[in-house]
C-alpha cells in the first residue's frame, strides 16, 4: 500500500504517514493518534497495524507524530496545537483523500486527543485549538484518558519508567532508552501534571479546556472502548465520561471489552474491532 511522510510544521515530531488504499479515491480519512502517556517514549509506529487494518477497510490513514513529553515544545499548548494542526492539514493532505469524511481513532493518550479532537468546535476562541477547519464525523477513543483531572489525582503515568515496576499486559512497544532519563525527571508528578504544567487545583483553566469530561457538546458522536482488564487507565474515565457527556446531549457509546486488557483494543484481530470497525462505517452513512 502506498506510504508517504508528510510535514505539517518545521519540528521533527510534526509529521504523519499517510496511507492510502489502492484505487482513485477520494477516500474516507482515519486521523490516527497514537498513545504513550503523552510522553517521547513511545511514538506511532506502535499503530502502524491499526493503520493498516484500515487501509484494508477502505479507509486513507493519516497517522500522525506530534511533541511529546521530554521534547522541546511539547506539553500546553504545543502538544493540542500539534494535534490541531495536523488535524486540519487534512484539508489539503492529498487529492485521494476526503476531507468531508474525516473521523478520528486513538488509543490511550492519543484516545484522550481523539476526544478532544470531537469537542474542538466548542472550544473557547483562545484556546488552543479552537476555530477548526476540519471536524470529523465521528471519534473513538480505546482505553482513552477522557478524564484528566481524575488522571491527575492519581498522578497517572508517574512510574512509567520506573525499573521495578512490571511493564504492563500485552504491552505492544519498548520504551525508547534514549528518552528514558529524560522523560523521568519530568514524570513525578504524573504526566498529566507534566502535559499541562501543573496539577489541577494549579491551573484549572488548561483542565478546563483539554479534558473532554469539562468540554461542551462538540456535535461529534463518540465510541469510548475500553477493557475490562485494563490496568494502565481504570475504565472508569470512559464510563464516566460518557455518562456526562449524554447528558450534556453528546451522542456517546461506552462499550467495555470483557477480559481486554490495555493493548488488546489496539490489535485489529482482536474481538475489540468487530465493534468499532461498524461503528465507522456507520458514520459515513
Amino acid at each position: 500500500m502506498p506510504v508517504s511522510t508528510i510535514s505539517y510544521g518545521p519540528e521533527p515530531s510534526q509529521v504523519g504517514d499517510l496511507y492510502l488504499p489502492e484505487g482513485e479515491g477520494p477516500f474516507p480519512v482515519v486521523l490516527l493518534i497514537h498513545g504513550g502517556y503523552w510522553t517521547a517514549l513511545f511514538d506511532r509506529f506502535q499503530v502502524v497495524p491499526v493503520a493498516e487494518a484500515l487501509v484494508a477497510n477502505g479507509y486513507a490513514v493519516w497517522n500522525i507524530e506530534y511533541r511529546r513529553i521530554g521534547e522541546d515544545g511539547a506539553g500546553f499548548p504545543g502538544t493540542f496545537l500539534d494535534i490541531a494542526t495536523a488535524t486540519d492539514r487534512i484539508a489539503e493532505l492529498d487529492p485521494k483523500v476526503d476531507p468531508s469524511r474525516v473521523l478520528v481513532v486513538g488509543h490511550s493518550a492519543g484516545g484522550h486527543l481523539a476526544g478532544w479532537v470531537a469537542h474542538r468546535a466548542v472550544l473557547p476562541t483562545d484556546a488552543p485549538g479552537a476555530n477548526p477547519k476540519v471536524v470529523p464525523l465521528g471519534a473513538v477513543s480505546l482505553s482513552g484518558v477522557l478524564d484528566l483531572a481524575a488522571g491527575d489525582a492519581n498522578r497517572a503515568g508517574h512510574d512509567l519508567t520506573d525499573p521495578n515496576v512490571p511493564p504492563p499486559a500485552g504491552v505492544v512497544a519498548e520504551p525508547r532508552a534514549d528518552m528514558i532519563p529524560v522523560v523521568s525527571k519530568l514524570l513525578s508528578e504524573g504526566a498529566i501534571n507534566a502535559l499541562l504544567g501543573g496539577h489541577a487545583d494549579e491551573v484549572p483553566e488548561r483542565y478546563a479546556v483539554t479534558s473532554p469530561t469539562a468540554l461542551d457538546n462538540g456535535r461529534v458522536p463518540l465510541l469510548v472502548v475500553h477493557g475490562s482488564a485494563d490496568d494502565v487507565v481504570p475504565p472508569s474515565y470512559g464510563s464516566v465520561y460518557v455518562t456526562g457527556a449524554t447528558a450534556k446531549g453528546i451522542d456517546a457509546k461506552y462499550v467495555e471489552v470483557p477480559g481486554a486488557n490495555h493493548f488488546d483494543v489496539i490489535n485489529p484481530a482482536h474481538k475489540t474491532w468487530d465493534t468499532v470497525l461498524p461503528w465507522l462505517a456507520e458514520r459515513l452513512k
